[in-house]
């Protein structure tokens, strides 16, 4: 399994905190021992689903194993049970990573919420 994680904001979100944002992405990636091989902006002017969409298509296609995002709300309502198909997401400001679960302790949406 490799050791790569993509990270995910939406700088419309972030507001002039991004950079910071971005940081904590990097830092949390480097404690775990992680390598970001990229950060992915999610633009606000995209059309409706084409955000997730493209986010999932970059973790499929560089096998990553896992998306660092600042906070849960850098997502649309249905984009981290989506998300969690391809791999994990962890949010930085909770340290709360969703995963998809084994047969044992799978809730109804299928997701763990693990610290």
């Amino acid at each position: 399994m490799s050791n790569y994680v993509i990270g995910f904001l939406r700088p419309a979100v972030s507001g002039d905190g991004w950079g910071e944002d971005e940081a904590r992405i990097h830092a949390l990636a480097a404690e775990r021992g992680w390598s970001v091989i990229l950060v992915y902006y999610g633009d606000p002017d995209r059309p409706g689903g084409a955000v997730i969409n493209r986010l999932m298509n970059l973790a499929y296609s560089e096998h990553a194993n896992g998306v660092i995002a600042p906070s849960a709300d850098h997502f649309e309502p249905d984009d981290i049970p989506a998300l969690v198909k391809i791999t994990d997401v962890i949010c930085t400001d909770t340290d709360t990573k969703y995963t998809t679960a084994s047969n044992d302790g799978q809730d109804q949406t299928g997701l763990v919420n693990r610290r």
